[in-house]
């Protein structure tokens, strides 16, 4: 079985050696064993874990629900039916965000389209007033 220190953890997902530790330290990682000179030895499967927690951080999960959804983990089986309402929560949520950023850049592509079609056809930029810096100086 493969091991990893945390400068390989953090590497490897791209993370701080402090973001690893500070996991490990609030119980997010409670599998991680030590070794004879008390450092951290991870194994596949917390990366495994490192991975989840790092895609729930980046879809917005706080630490303490991430925490709370971990604990539930380990209780068992029976917390099956909570854990799945804690990620159907967090699916819809990374849903909603996508949505929303498709529309920003429906936004974003159609200022993209404009300036393009400025640049190509050498017209003035109708949607801005030529003489904006003027105005902007009479304030």
């Amino acid at each position: 079985m493969a091991t990893y220190t945390v400068q390989q953890v953090a590497k490897k997902m791209d993370l701080t050696t402090y973001t690893v530790r500070y996991y490990h330290d609030h119980g997010l990682l409670p599998f991680v064993k030590r070794d004879k000179n008390n450092n951290r030895v991870f194994d596949d499967a917390d990366l495994e874990w490192v991975k989840l927690i790092t895609c729930l951080r980046a879809t917005g999960m706080p630490l303490d629900q991430i925490k709370q959804y971990f604990d539930l983990v380990i209780e068992g089986e029976d917390t099956v039916p909570e854990r799945y309402q804690i990620m159907l929560k967090q699916q819809q949520k990374t849903l909603d965000e996508i949505n929303e950023l498709q529309n920003h850049l429906k936004t974003i592509n159609f200022k993209v389209a404009h300036y393009a079609d400025l640049l190509i056809n050498h017209q003035p930029d109708s949607f801005e007033p030529s003489n904006i810096r003027e105005k902007s100086a009479e304030k």
